[in-house]
């Protein structure tokens, strides 16, 4: 990815964390106030993995990345569109379960007439950007704006049950050593890297 992100040159790639254990970016980010869970309430980051560590869990999170100053053309119509090659390597990260491009899955909610993103000038500016800077497996010349789901860390110390394959029946069972609350936390950087490699092999 650092080799990657030489080769691009102007491009500027950013990815951050949008959501954690399923609470907004803008929520976390607030000064602590009320207890945790709470309707409303606002939260620290901190708090949330702190509590998450002595429940003996673990939370997921949303990251998302935009690739700006990305240039028209690169990608391919079909197998080798932008989103084949940038989702190839996303689902290579370990806990990666989703992947969307611009408006994501709020697209399947929404008709043409608001889905659909008209240009507004000759450069090929769009007016919300909602293909997330690619038509047709080609990058438009928009930011490029994706966000991958990351799984909570499986390995946790709470008491679970689960099939013994050794004993053939249903046992106890807890996960011993020091195991990451949330592998989100870790994730933007590597999102950086996957998304600069696949712009370099354009």
């Amino acid at each position: 990815g650092v080799v990657a992100k030489k080769m691009i040159g102007p491009i500027e790639i950013r990815a951050r964390i949008t959501e954690l254990g399923g609470i907004p970016r803008e929520r976390l980010n607030c000064k602590p106030g009320k207890e945790l869970g709470a309707e409303g309430a606002p939260t620290l980051w901190d708090e949330l993995i702190d509590r998450t560590l002595r429940e003996l869990d673990s939370v997921g999170g949303v990251i998302e990345c935009t690739c700006d100053k990305v240039p028209v053309g690169l990608g391919e119509p079909f197998f080798d569109s932008l989103e084949s090659q940038l989702a190839h390597l996303a689902f290579s990260i370990p806990a990666v379960r989703g992947i969307e491009f611009g408006d994501g899955f709020a697209a399947a909610r929404m008709k043409g007439s608001e889905h659909n993103d008209c240009f507004v000038n000759g450069e090929g500016k769009t007016a919300t950007n909602g293909a997330g800077g690619i038509n047709g497996g080609i990058s438009n010349g928009n930011p490029v704006v994706f966000r991958i789901a990351v799984k909570p860390t499986s390995s946790i110390a709470k008491k679970q049950y689960t099939f013994n394959f050794a004993t053939e029946r249903m046992e106890e069972f807890v996960v011993k050593g020091r195991h990451d609350a949330c592998i989100a936390l870790r994730c933007p950087v590597v999102v950086e890297a996957i998304a600069a490699i696949a712009l370099a092999n354009n």
